[in-house]
């Protein structure tokens, strides 16, 4: 009895990671960049790829004055 026991717990595990490893491997699909935002944070009329367009309009006006700093920064001393 104590061996079928052991053997029942030991074959649910199996059976467990062998469905949480198919879970994980199912490839995500991209998100679509021309659906509306969903959650909260959404505007009207706001779609989803809209944030990474401001986000590199950003990064694009910043860089100069990041990389000016980053020249007028001293070394760190050892």
């Amino acid at each position: 009895m104590e061996l079928r026991r052991g053997l029942y717990k030991t074959t649910a595990i199996i059976v467990g990671c062998i469905a949480f490893a198919a879970f994980a491997a199912e490839p995500k699909s991209p998100a679509r960049m021309d659906e509306p935002m969903a959650g909260n944070m959404k505007r009207p009329g706001m779609k989803q790829g809209d944030v990474k367009k401001q986000a590199e309009k950003k990064r694009h006006a910043m860089k100069p004055k990041l990389e000016k700093e980053e020249k007028e920064m001293t070394p760190a001393r050892k």
